[in-house]
């Protein structure tokens, strides 16, 4: 008789702008209270395509189920540990703990990343998609940069539609933290992340899954700025610096190509109320050279371009 220890991932942080108004239009009829399987069978009538069935699943799921914000203070891992004979009925048992975080998932209407993820995957699977839950590491404040973890703190899913496999994150979508509160706010630039742009927010943890969207380090995974997805669904591109820490010297010059002339930019620091317009900008070949005078034992610098807080750095 063979044993085995499971550890579940069971809190997390909280392509382009997708069009879901055709989705909305149908998934807002859905009853609140749904199980998998009738949930897969509604979006079955509804929706005739693989990738209308992914993106209704991800709609519903982003704005029916809250992030459960008590096991991202209070984080928590369950140790499961079970019997087998064969492999047959280690999967099975395993498939049962899934099953019921799902259940759990849509009964309280609640969840971490590892419910939002495990049902998606169900119905998916319900709907004869072939997909994958992904365990990696996610980075959510300058707190995290040059933090290197060694044990997964999110899931999410790849799903392969037309033969290729896609990435949704629908933890991210539904919502995020804001002043210690969870606020829902559906988010469609994690449906389909731009693959050259995934390792700026999730690293897989599995080599196989990061090495179908390219190389890079953990290292270098975590030694990034932090970028807001308003960032990432810009035509902007942050051309240096390229590390998420800076030394705080008396002056610091971003280089952001696609910056125009009309944006507004200002520079937020840790511990100063107001945040500060920058000392110098000047343009090149549609690359903006923005210098800052930051003001000393600030630990963190972000920039705000369009009232929108776009990227975070760690101050040293």
């Amino acid at each position: 008789m063979k044993r085995l220890f499971l550890f579940l991932v069971l809190h997390s942080s909280i392509g382009f702008t997708q069009n879901f108004s055709s989705i909305e239009k149908i998934t807002k009829e859905y009853p609140k209270h749904l199980s998998a399987t009738k949930l897969a069978d509604k979006i079955a009538t509804d929706f005739t395509t693989p990738e209308q069935q992914v993106k209704a699943v991800f709609y519903w799921i982003s704005q029916n189920i809250r992030y459960d914000l008590d096991d991202f203070y209070n984080p928590k891992q369950k140790r499961v540990q079970f019997r087998y004979r064969n492999e047959a009925e280690k999967q099975q048992k395993i498939q049962e703990i899934k099953d019921k975080i799902i259940d759990e998932t849509l009964n309280t209407r609640k969840a971490v990343c590892e419910g939002y993820a495990q049902t998606i995957a169900k119905i998916c699977t319900i709907l004869n998609i072939e997909n994958e839950v992904i365990k990696g590491y996610v980075r959510n404040s300058f707190n995290d940069i040059n933090r290197i973890r060694n044990n997964p703190n999110h899931a999410w899913n790849a799903i392969k539609i037309n033969n290729r496999w896609i990435y949704i994150d629908a933890t991210w979508a539904a919502g995020a933290v804001f002043n210690n509160k969870w606020r829902k706010k559906f988010n469609p630039y994690f449906y389909n992340i731009p693959k050259d742009k995934y390792f700026k927010t999730h690293l897989p943890e599995n080599t196989l899954w990061q090495l179908r969207v390219g190389r890079i380090s953990k290292e270098q995974f975590y030694n990034q700025p932090i970028y807001d997805s308003s960032f990432l669904n810009s035509d902007l591109q942050l051309i240096s610096p390229k590390k998420g820490t800076l030394n705080n010297k008396p002056a610091i010059e971003f280089k952001i190509k696609n910056f125009k002339p009309h944006q507004k930019i200002f520079f937020g620091f840790s511990g100063n109320q107001y945040a500060q317009k920058p000392n110098k900008i000047s343009f090149k070949n549609n690359v903006a050279s923005i210098v800052i005078n930051p003001p000393k034992n600030t630990k963190s610098l972000f920039l705000i371009i369009d009232n929108e807080v776009m990227l975070d750095f760690l101050m040293k």
